[in-house]
């Protein structure tokens, strides 16, 4: 199979065995996300109700697949970035867009070809099977679909009730529509694989159409649906074009003369544009797609300078959010919610990431007064909070499942959690000039160093010294701690047990007992314990490139060249996966990672303005 990455006059085209798939994404928090085959539940489009206020996550499937009949074999796959296609060995191609404000998804093909829809709506995590029921009529010239979910008594213990319904509107130029209706079992190869459970699934065989441009709405009633179908139906090149124009407009050309990295650039500024959210009240970046559509205070204060650069008011605006959401012991929520709650599980790093992209966007002059009032009001609020209830012995602290290695067990003083605090200290000085701050920076720094620095190597805790990546997070967030000459050192040790061949770093020590070098998939035994995570390589690849460009180059060539490819042909095409396997590289995980495509951009980012 062939697969095509085009963006404007820039071309670059291969063949490969790969199992490749695409992604398209909306400003509606609305996504479409095509496999080659039959292999995930988590195919087809997905549905984002805006419109919910009182749960910002309110995802649901819609499409499982858009089946060409009698198209024969897929020959090519091609990323356009604003659109996406296929091509068959009939000669016939498909392409997709997804326009923004609307709920709707846009098919055209090279010639009049008949699909079969197989629908599968559901919320994306609920494997029930009972109570689904579809209708389907052939009303003003359009294929309309209501389901509703009941409850069912055998499977839910409850008794038959509603919980919601939901249309789909189908409007093509032929008029031609064949109803089917007719359940059939489903077998997803890559969730067997990945030991993510169901792998057999009854989906919905709904209708036969027959088109050259089709448009397929969604609506929480029969006139939403159909009101959203004939509207796009209508528009379809303008919204063509106008989608076009957007990302055109969005993506900036890298000064970079490789030709495969400067569409690797391309394709993860792209990759992080797919994935913001800008509709009503949801307003944000999904962690990664397609199943990680929630807004993780992590992943989106690690991205906020790429997104930055791309959507400069929502950056803002997450700024904004983060703050508000702080929690009573100075923490953020794993996932952002509207107000903070003390119940909800909490992210110990967040808070230190969040304030280094502050320093920095406050550095560059980009962060508005108004907005830099209302951190220091927040933030000096926090710090007795962080002492009182965040902090033992002098050093800050965290529990079970709050690091982002939150598979396995780290409560305690972790070397990332203290870095985070010590950026605090340090951002908060530079916004104030409150000599508090400095002291409270250098006596941790102080503590620090006694207790994490030992044998020329920082501990990942004074009671854990088993080599995990974390210094290089150290590095990355405060630099101060150690010398260069004391990072190389600490790099050399670290670099020896954790550096995989194949251009990766392993989450724990590969000599370890712990080390597990094959991905078990959903099974998270591997999560933290050997899996090669994609953001980490790109940010152990950029420190490295600050302490010793030139010592650590092959180190840092073998990363980025693996992550180049991860990007470009493998997995979700033209965007960047969450993990690999240690012992080979793979795209493992969910393939298209918002922390794993900014951390790329940030390693070009710096090298071309250093």
């Amino acid at each position: 199979m062939q697969i095509t990455h085009e963006y404007k006059n820039t071309k670059i085209v291969k063949n490969t065995d790969e199992s490749t798939g695409l992604i398209l994404g909306n400003d509606m928090g609305n996504y479409y996300y095509i496999a080659n085959q039959d292999e995930t539940r988590y195919q087809g489009f997905f549905y984002s109700d805006c419109k919910n206020v009182r749960n910002e996550f309110m995802v649901y499937k819609i499409i499982d697949s858009i089946n060409m009949i009698d198209s024969g074999k897929l020959t090519e796959i091609r990323n356009g970035f604003f659109e996406v296609s296929r091509k068959y060995e009939n000669g016939i191609s498909e392409k997709y867009f997804l326009p923004n404000g609307h709920n709707a998804l846009c098919i055209k093909t090279s010639r009049t070809s008949k699909a079969e829809i197989v629908l599968d709506i559901r919320h994306p995590y609920d494997s029930r099977l009972m109570g689904r029921f579809y209708e389907i009529e052939i009303k003003n010239d359009c294929a309309l679909i209501k389901f509703t979910k009941r409850r069912d008594q055998n499977e839910d213990g409850l008794a038959d009730k509603k919980e919601y319904s939901l249309y789909l509107a189908i409007k093509t130029d032929k008029e031609e529509y064949k109803s089917i209706g007719q359940f059939f079992s489903k077998y997803y190869q890559k969730d067997h694989k990945r030991n993510s459970t169901p792998w057999d699934r009854f989906v919905y065989k709904a209708v036969e159409i027959e088109f050259r441009e089709a448009v397929l709405a969604v609506g929480r009633t029969q006139k939403e649906a159909m009101d959203e179908v004939l509207r796009v139906y209508k528009n379809f090149d303008k919204l063509y074009e106008k989608q076009a124009d957007t990302v055109h407009k969005k993506l900036k050309f890298p000064k970079i003369s490789d030709e495969e990295i400067k569409m690797a650039y391309l394709c993860a500024q792209n990759s992080i544009y797919t994935m913001l959210v800008e509709a009503n009240m949801k307003k944000g970046a999904y962690a990664g797609l397609p199943w990680f559509f929630q807004f993780w205070t992590r992943d989106e204060a690690i991205s906020l300078l790429e997104i930055h650069k791309l959507k400069e008011d929502l950056s803002l605006e997450i700024i904004n959010k983060h703050i508000r959401s702080i929690t009573g012991d100075g923490q953020l929520p794993k996932q952002r919610f509207y107000g903070a709650s003390e119940n909800v599980l909490k992210s110990a790093d967040s808070l230190g990431w969040l304030m280094d992209r502050i320093k920095k966007l406050n550095d560059a002059k980009k962060l508005p007064e108004y907005l830099k009032l209302e951190i220091i009001d927040t933030i000096e609020k926090v710090i007795p909070d962080l002492m009182q209830k965040r902090t033992i012995d002098d050093l800050a602290i965290n529990y079970n499942n709050e690091t982002w290695m939150d598979s396995i067990e780290r409560s305690g003083q972790r070397i990332e959690i203290q870095a985070g605090r010590l950026k605090i200290y340090k951002t908060l000085y530079e916004l104030t000039r409150n000599d508090q701050y400095e002291i409270l920076e250098s006596e941790l720094r102080k503590k620090v160093l006694s207790k994490f620095y030992e044998n020329g190597i920082l501990l990942d805790s004074p009671s854990d010294k088993t080599a995990r990546p974390n210094a290089f997070i150290a590095a990355y967030l405060y630099p101060e701690l150690l010398s260069n000459e004391q990072w190389e050192t600490c790099f050399d040790k670290l670099l020896e047990r954790l550096y995989l061949p194949w251009g990766g770093i392993s989450t724990v020590d590969i000599k370890s007992d712990m080390f597990i070098a094959h991905d078990t998939g959903e099974n998270s035994l591997s999560y933290h314990n050997g899996n090669s995570w994609y953001w980490i390589n790109n940010l152990v690849a950029l420190v490295l490139y600050r302490i010793n460009a030139h010592k650590y180059s092959e180190y840092i060539n073998s990363i980025m060249e693996a992550n180049t490819k991860d990007i470009l042909y493998e997995g979700i095409a033209g965007h960047h996966s969450e993990v690999s396997s240690a012992e080979k590289k793979t795209c493992s995980g969910c393939n298209a990672q918002l922390w794993s495509s900014a951390m790329y951009l940030e390693v070009f980012d710096e090298m071309l303005n250093s």
